[in-house]
């Protein structure tokens, strides 16, 4: 299954969507529940509690469309 909420702008990979969309966070879900790097991030940056989430990990950057991942989304085929 191929992630249609993922592109690559200047050589990074972005994840952009609506975050109130249930597709979208269910892509969020795969993703970081397919990623050895995943890390809960700190308890004030966390966007939805107890959850593994890309939207919660300490290595996901916020930009205007979205967000990048610092360590680099798990390939999902």
């Amino acid at each position: 299954m191929t992630n249609i909420f993922l592109r690559i702008q200047n050589g990074v990979k972005l994840f952009s969507g609506n975050a109130d969309s249930l597709e979208v966070f269910n892509s969020t879900v795969s993703l970081a529940e397919n990623c050895a790097a995943f890390q809960m991030d700190v308890e004030d940056e966390i966007v939805y509690e107890n959850k593994t989430t890309c939207y919660n990990c300490r290595y996901r950057r916020w930009n205007s469309e979205g967000f990048s991942c610092y360590k680099d989304f798990p390939n999902i085929k």
